[in-house]
């Protein structure tokens, strides 16, 4: 049953033409080494199977892995479900008997009982990625099925240097210096078309339009409605809309359910609350604690993926630049906080000792607001800047970073 789709999907992997993502090979092969089965988790339509097939390439170019050794089996295009990994062992065994096999399973959530399955192989040290739909599974109950026998890496849809890749822009620190009026150009196009893959692949804003409008619905009703048996798709729409118009801001559920009910809608609190919990569960949204709070609703949130912002009257690039900033630093740092208090600084990294504020144009009339609470601060202070006027007193105990400093160094 299955020899003819191992060797196929060898083929096809070795031969398939991919733009490569931002991705370090060292930590999954420090994570092999723990006996670990590795998932890659993220938003849909963050090309996380395309991710597997460079992951495979990097190991056979680093020597690290043969391609007779993989087996890629995507569930989703299999009708039996109850299949017996113990078979599959041995379908490939009897094609590659002095081989030991690396799977990766696209679509996990489609075979029955995998939970055991996956631990079986795994106890025969073998290596395992997995990748799934948010419909079926979250990214939360796949820890807990599988206990610490899984290490879950996110896959973020395209940073700024991938969406330069993939649109044929290549950049070098002199390039940069000579041409930054370009990138400043391409950047801001990027803040307003981010990062899906296959929008970044079109220049024709009506497809862009039709691609994410068809992200969002199948989010709305395939990962939310579906899966949680909403009924109320009014109010759905309604607080979705809202996060979208809002983000880069403290949520606020006491003014969505009070918009709500002055329009004579009937929903509880608990029900708004429920809501956002199911779009960070399918990742549509992340958010950000205050580092002060006790409070567990105060909590700034952001986008996964700010181009669904176009879908509101939002075409502020303040937020959009706080909300990229955000993401690149959630992807470098396990804890990540903001502060407010008798003052507010966006991002505060505890173990760093590092405070991070982000203004897309620095000038004269905010350059006050901007720098006072960075200035009280004892250790690391960093501003993160778009743009910026000349000849701005800013005090020396401050690191400024512009765009492309934080960008590309």
């Amino acid at each position: 049953m299955f020899k003819k789709e191992i060797l196929e999907n060898q083929k096809k992997i070795l031969n398939v033409n991919l733009i490569n993502r931002s991705f370090d090979i060292n930590e999954l092969i420090d994570i092999f080494k723990l006996n670990k089965i590795i998932a890659l988790i993220g938003s849909r339509r963050s090309w996380k199977t395309f991710l597997t097939f460079q992951i495979v390439k990097e190991l056979i170019n680093n020597n690290l892995l043969n391609i007779e050794e993989l087996v890629y089996i995507d569930f989703s295009w299999i009708l039996t479900k109850d299949i017996d990994l113990n078979y599959l062992e041995s379908e490939y065994l009897s094609l590659f008997p002095d081989k030991k096999p690396f799977f990766i399973f696209d679509e996990i959530q489609e075979l029955e009982n995998f939970p055991e399955k996956l631990i079986w192989l795994l106890n025969k040290w073998y290596k395992i990625i997995i990748t799934w739909s948010n419909a079926h599974l979250l990214s939360k109950e796949i820890s807990t099925i599988l206990r610490w026998k899984v290490y879950s890496k996110e896959v973020f849809p395209l940073d700024f240097k991938e969406y330069l890749k993939f649109n044929n822009i290549w950049y070098n620190k002199n390039e940069l210096i000579l041409n930054i009026s370009k990138y400043k150009y391409e950047f801001e196009r990027f803040l307003k078309w981010w990062w899906f893959p296959e929008i970044v692949l079109t220049d024709n804003e009506i497809v862009k339009e039709n691609i994410l409008k068809t992200y969002l619905d199948v989010m709305i009703y395939k990962d939310l409605q579906d899966r949680y048996n909403i009924k109320n798709d009014y109010v759905l729409k309604f607080f979705i809309k809202r996060i979208l118009s809002t983000f880069s801001k403290e949520l606020n559920i006491n003014k969505i359910y009070n918009e709500l009910k002055s329009n004579n809608i009937k929903v509880s609190k608990d029900s708004l609350y429920n809501f956002y919990e199911y779009l960070d569960d399918i990742y549509l949204i992340s958010n950000l604690t205050n580092f002060w709070a006790q409070i567990k609703w105060l909590k700034k949130i952001y986008l996964i993926d700010v181009s669904f912002a176009n879908f509101v009257w939002n075409d502020d690039l303040w937020k959009r630049f706080e909300n990229f900033v955000y993401l690149e630093l959630k992807k470098k740092y396990s804890e990540l906080f903001f502060l407010k208090k008798n003052y507010e600084i966006d991002f505060y990294i505890p173990w760093k000792n590092k405070y991070i504020q982000v203004v897309y144009n620095l000038n004269f009339q905010n350059l006050e607001r901007e720098t006072k609470n960075l200035i009280k601060q004892d250790w690391e202070k960093i501003l993160i800047y778009f743009d910026k006027e000349e000849n701005l007193n800013i005090d020396k105990s401050i690191k400024l970073l512009s765009f492309s400093e934080f960008i590309f160094n």
